[in-house]
């Protein structure tokens, strides 16, 4: 079950605005757990180039295509904020990256 990482940065003075888009986001996108388990829902930092926030999922097996979307179709909310700006990225589980490479975990 891999995991989707979003990371997302944006300017320290978008704060307010960007607030509102996530709780509104959360209203119309409130926590799937038939997709999968919010392992970090969000984690947020700041400096002095603005604020950078983070959540990392798991994903069901058989659910990342949907839970892809649903991860793209989030982040559309946040079009609007001028310097706003997000990754998604898929990564794997350990046990996922020993397979691929003919491997077994202990």
């Amino acid at each position: 079950m891999p995991y989707i990482f979003v990371t997302t940065w944006y300017p320290s003075h978008k704060v307010t605005e960007a607030v509102k888009v996530y709780l509104q986001m959360l209203s119309k996108y409130p926590p799937d757990k038939s997709l999968g388990e919010d392992l970090i829902p969000a984690a947020v930092n700041s400096n002095k180039e603005g604020v950078i926030s983070v959540s990392v999922s798991e994903v069901k097996e058989g659910k990342l295509e949907e839970a892809l979307t649903r991860v793209g179709t989030q982040m559309t909310m946040f079009q609007s904020i001028e310097g706003f700006e997000y990754s998604i990225e898929l990564w794997s589980t350990v046990e996922e990256a020993m397979t691929a490479i003919g491997q077994k975990m202990p």
